[in-house]
C-alpha cells in the first residue's frame, strides 16, 4: 500500500515524478496482456463506515489499479483502509479538504491505467459493475460513459430538487451540444485515459464538477452515453452535498458554456465571482439551509 500527501493544489508541480514512474512500473509489471489497466479513482471525505467495503469490493484483478484521494477527512477512513491487507491500494491525501473535483483531478493526475473509472466513497455505487461500466469504451462505443440509476434502478431516493435540477441540466446539454445524459450528477463513471487531459484547467473544482465535466466533454466533441447501474441507498455517514453551493457552480457552468458555444468570451463576460451578489441575495431562504 502507498500513502502519499500532496499540498492543497492539484498543479501538475505538485505531484512527484518520482513517485508516478515507481508507481506505473509497478503496476505494468502485474499488467495481463491484451487486458486494459483500469484506473480506479475513489474521492473520499469522512467515509469510516463504507470505504473499506467499497474496496474490497472491486474486483480482485492485476489489471485494476485503486487510487484513493483523502479530502482532508477527520475521521478513520484512512485507517479503515490501512486494515486491508489483501490489495495494492495508492492512498493520496489532500492536506487540507479541497473539494469533490479536486480529488477527482487527483486522482486523474495519479491514474496509470488505459481506462479511469471513478466512484463515490459512501457505498451507493457497487463495484462488482464496473466491467459493464467500461464495456462501451473498450468495444469503441463511447469515450466517456454515466451509470445512470434511471436507466437502471435504485433504493434511494432521490430529492425532488435533484430530480429537477438534472432535468434541467440535461435540457441545456441538449440545446447546446444535442447530448442527453439524464443522470448528469452521477459519480459512477468511466473514462478513456487520452480524454482526460481535456479537463486540465477545469473552473469548477466543488459542486459544480460533475456538471463541468459533462459539458466541457460535449464541447469537445467526445461521445458520452449512459449504461443502467444499479444505485444503494446511503447506509451510514452523512451527505455533504450543499445545494447553494451547487445552484451557484452549476450556474456559472451553464452560463460559461453557452457563451463558449456562440463564441463570446466567456472569461472577460462572465468573471467566477459574478454569481456571488446572487448568492447574498438567496441564501437565507429556507429552501436552500
Amino acid at each position: 500500500m502507498s500513502i502519499r500527501q500532496i499540498t492543497p493544489d492539484v498543479d501538475d508541480s505538485n505531484i512527484d515524478k518520482d513517485y508516478s514512474t515507481e508507481s506505473s512500473s509497478r503496476i505494468k509489471n502485474s499488467y495481463i496482456k491484451d487486458s486494459p489497466l483500469i484506473s480506479v479513482v475513489i474521492p473520499l471525505y469522512n467515509e469510516e463506515h463504507s470505504i473499506k467495503n467499497v474496496i474490497e469490493r472491486i474486483p480482485d484483478h492485476s489489471s485494476y489499479e485503486i487510487i484513493v484521494v483523502d479530502d482532508g477527512s477527520t475521521d478513520k477512513s484512512v485507517k479503515k483502509i490501512e486494515e486491508i491487507k489483501d490489495k495494492d491500494i495508492k492512498i493520496i491525501q489532500h492536506e487540507k479538504n479541497l473539494g469533490y473535483g479536486a480529488s477527482i483531478l487527483t486522482g486523474f493526475k495519479h491514474a496509470t491505467g488505459d481506462i479511469i473509472v471513478t466512484m463515490d466513497s459512501d457505498g451507493q455505487h457497487n463495484p462488482e459493475e464496473i466491467p459493464n461500466l467500461i464495456k462501451p469504451i473498450i468495444n469503441e462505443q463511447a469515450d466517456f460513459v454515466v451509470g445512470s440509476r434511471y436507466l437502471g434502478s435504485s433504493t434511494y431516493k432521490v430529492p425532488l430538487y435533484a430530480r429537477v435540477g438534472e432535468y434541467f441540466i440535461n435540457l441545456c446539454l441538449w440545446f447546446l451540444y444535442r447530448q442527453k445524459i439524464r443522470n448528469n450528477q452521477a459519480g459512477f463513471r468511466a473514462f478513456r485515459k487520452k480524454t482526460v487531459k481535456i479537463f486540465k484547467n477545469i473552473k469548477c473544482t466543488g459542486m459544480g464538477f460533475t456538471t463541468e465535466l459533462l459539458f466541457k466533454a460535449a464541447h469537445r466533441n467526445l461521445k458520452i452515453i449512459e449504461i443502467p447501474i444499479f444505485l444503494n441507498s446511503r447506509e451510514a455517514g452523512i451527505s455533504y452535498v450543499n445545494l447553494i453551493r451547487i445552484l451557484k457552480s452549476v450556474s456559472f457552468c451553464i452560463l460559461f458554456y453557452s457563451m463558449k458555444k456562440f463564441n463570446l468570451d466567456a472569461n472577460r463576460l462572465l468573471p467566477k465571482n459574478s454569481l456571488k451578489c446572487v448568492y447574498k441575495r438567496v441564501k437565507h431562504l429556507k429552501f436552500f439551509q
